[in-house]
C-alpha cells in the first residue's frame, strides 16, 4: 500500500514541527513540510533531522503557492499563525489576515481533492462568555475559519476535522524570575489554584493530530482539544520542585501587566470561562500524555540563569 502523503503546515514551528515529528518517522506517511523559507539554519537542521521528509516553500497568503503546496496530498495539517500575519492598513493601524490565510488553505485544498483537512483553531471566546470578551481576536479569527471549514467541506464532502488546543506548558518557563530573597518564582496571568487546560504542544500535539489521521473514518466532523490535562499553577509549580529539587512558588501578575489588550483579553477570559465549554463533547483519546512532572523532566528547566 502506498504511503498517505501529509502535507504539514508551520512544520517549523510548535505545533506543525509536533507533527513532523510523529509522522516522519512512520513509514505508513510520506511528509511534505512547509516552511515560508527553506534555506534558514533551523530548516537545514531538520533537514538532516527527517531525511525522508519533502522540505517545501509555500506562502498562505498566496493561492498559487498553496495550490502548489498541497498538490497530490491525500490529508493536509493546517494551522495560522496570529504574529505572523499582522500587518499594518493604509490607516496605520495593526490587523491580522488569518481568516484570509485559512479561506485560501480551505480553498485550494477542495480545489486539490483533499482527503482530509485538519485544521487548527481556537473556540470563540465572544461566544461562550457570551459577548463579554470580543476582543480577543486571535480567538475569533480561528473560530471564523473553523466555521468556513465547516460550511465549505459540507457542500463539496470534504472530510475535515478541528484540533483546538490548550495553553502551552512551554510558556511557563517564560514567566521564571528569581526574586529578592534569591527564590525561584514563576508568574501567571490569573488566580494561581485555578486549573487551566494545559498542553505540552511538542510532545502531545503531534500524537494527538497523528490519531486524528490514523482514525480519520471516525473523526470526520470532529472538534479536539489537544489538552495534556487541567492544571492550576500551584499544582504545575509543586510538580517542579518535585522533579528537580528546586524550592519554587507560582505568583499571580495583574493583568495590566499586558499591554497587548489581545492578550491580555485572553488571559482574563480564560480567568473566568472554560475555553471548552461549547467544544461538543468527545471521549478521552487512547493516548498517553504529558503530565507536569513529565513536562519538567524532559525540558531540562532549572531556573533563569542569574537573577534579573
Amino acid at each position: 500500500m502506498a504511503p498517505t502523503k501529509v502535507v504539514v503546515f508551520g512544520a517549523t514551528g510548535n505545533q506543525g514541527g509536533s507533527v513532523v515529528e510523529a509522522l516522519a518517522n512512520d513509514s505508513k506517511y510520506q511528509v511534505r513540510a512547509l516552511t515560508r523559507s527553506i534555506t534558514s539554519e533551523r530548516v537545514l537542521k531538520l533537514m538532516r533531522k527527517y531525511p525522508k521528509v519533502e522540505w517545501f516553500e509555500a506562502d498562505a497568503n498566496s493561492s498559487s503557492s498553496v495550490a502548489n503546496a498541497v498538490a497530490n496530498a491525500d490529508v493536509v495539517f493546517a494551522m495560522t499563525q496570529y504574529f505572523a500575519a499582522l500587518k499594518l492598513t493604509a490607516e496605520g493601524e495593526t490587523t491580522s489576515n488569518e481568516v484570509e490565510q485559512g479561506q485560501c488553505i480551505i480553498d485550494e485544498c477542495i480545489k486539490a481533492n483533499i482527503k482530509l483537512l485538519i485544521f487548527s483553531t481556537l473556540p470563540s471566546a465572544a461566544k461562550i462568555s457570551k459577548g463579554e470578551f470580543t476582543q480577543v481576536k486571535h480567538f475569533e479569527d480561528k473560530y471564523e475559519i473553523q466555521q468556513m471549514l465547516e460550511q465549505k467541506s459540507k457542500e463539496v464532502g470534504m472530510n475535515w476535522a478541528v484540533v483546538q488546543p490548550a495553553v502551552y506548558f512551554q510558556n511557563i518557563p517564560t514567566g521564571a524570575r528569581w526574586d529578592e530573597q534569591n527564590s525561584l518564582a514563576f508568574g501567571f496571568f490569573g488566580d494561581t489554584d485555578r486549573k487551566l487546560p494545559y498542553l505540552d504542544v511538542d510532545r502531545d500535539f503531534g500524537p494527538i493530530v497523528k490519531y486524528i489521521i490514523d482514525q480519520q473514518d471516525k473523526m470526520d466532523g470532529r472538534v479536539i482539544p489537544a489538552v495534556s490535562g487541567y492544571y492550576s499553577p500551584n499544582e504545575i509549580v509543586e510538580a517542579f520542585s518535585a522533579v528537580t529539587g528546586i524550592e519554587a512558588s507560582a505568583i499571580q501578575v495583574p493583568f495590566e501587566f499586558l499591554q497587548d489588550l489581545n492578550l491580555r483579553g485572553m488571559f482574563e477570559f480564560l480567568e473566568k470561562y472554560d475555553m471548552y465549554a461549547e467544544t461538543p463533547g468527545v471521549s478521552p483519546l487512547p493516548l498517553t500524555l504529558t503530565t507536569p512532572k513529565d513536562y519538567w523532566k524532559h525540558c531540562r528547566f532549572h531556573g533563569p540563569p542569574k537573577k534579573l
